[in-house]
């Protein structure tokens, strides 16, 4: 029994393993990013006390310098000659 395996037949085979290969990593990446998703959701602490605040926060001394923080471009357009 000869077995011949033309070009176009090898080509075939290679295209058909690939795609099966990339529908195996499809499904694996769904899979974890699923897992991933849910996880954190699942073990959420039950008592969770808010943050307060400190007294003027980090951003207790700052001050804008200007009260205009965007300034205009003035183009001066020139006829085409």
């Amino acid at each position: 029994m000869i077995v011949c395996l033309c070009a176009e037949d090898f080509e075939n085979m290679i295209c058909y393993i690939l795609d099966v290969i990339l529908i195996f990593y499809g499904i694996i990446l769904t899979i974890l990013y699923c897992r991933l998703r849910i996880k954190p959701a699942a073990k959420a602490p039950a008592n969770n006390p808010k943050k307060q605040p400190a007294e003027g926060g980090i951003y207790a001394g700052l001050s804008s310098h200007t009260s205009d923080t965007y300034e205009t471009i003035k183009i001066d357009k020139r006829p085409i000659v």
